[in-house]
């Protein structure tokens, strides 16, 4: 009897583990960069072709490890399924840190928005992405959703990111241009070196 509930109990340990695992953000994460909660204020859009690229910035060496935005779009049954990712040193350029093309993870229930759309606090596991001190780029594109719909990424309610769109990505329709920046979160761990002065934008 003992013996089985040992063994129970152990099952019932690594169940829970994986779950914590999957989950997003996970327990262990620190908040390396915070752009703001949804403002309710506007919106990009993020598929068929449409960029969207943050900035933030990392005041010490660390370890990316997932990401949290929020997506808006129509029907509180759209959920947005998957994302394409990339950690650049320049807006649309540069050098490319990761990327990936990845599930989405639901933080929460979808909740409705001034805009008529719903709003879906998502995040996403990136591998893990040592990176020294700096200026780094977020860039958002091909939001897959349920219904294949439009998808747009959510204006911050006053974060500091520099952001940009590119309304048709590579067809010379449009152009980049600068706009109010998102909600977004990065996670992961930080250095345990010492704080150092952050490396200036790189251009």
């Amino acid at each position: 009897m003992f013996e089985r509930r040992v063994l129970s109990a152990v099952f019932a340990a690594a169940l829970c583990s994986i779950v914590l695992t999957a989950a997003l953000p996970a327990c262990a994460q620190d908040m390396l960069y915070n752009n703001g909660p949804d403002g309710d204020v506007g919106y990009y859009h993020v598929n068929f072709g449409a960029v969207v690229v943050n900035s933030f910035v990392l005041t010490r060496d660390a370890t990316v490890t997932s990401v949290t935005f929020t997506v808006y779009d129509v029907d509180d049954a759209n959920t947005p399924l998957r994302v394409l990712w990339r950690i650049t040193t320049q807006p649309f350029g540069g050098e490319v840190m990761g990327e990936g093309f990845v599930p989405l993870t639901l933080l929460q229930d979808p909740y409705p928005t001034k805009f008529q759309f719903f709003a879906w606090p998502v995040g996403f596991n990136t591998p893990n992405i040592s990176l020294p001190a700096g200026t780094y780029y977020l860039q958002l594109q091909d939001v897959v959703t349920f219904f294949d719909t439009w998808a747009f990424w959510a204006q911050s309610s006053g974060g500091s990111s520099q952001a940009y769109y590119e309304p048709i990505a590579g067809n010379g329709a449009g152009g980049i241009s600068q706009v109010p920046s998102e909600a977004f979160a990065i996670l992961g761990q930080w250095s345990s070196a010492q704080p150092r002065e952050a490396r200036p934008k790189r251009e």
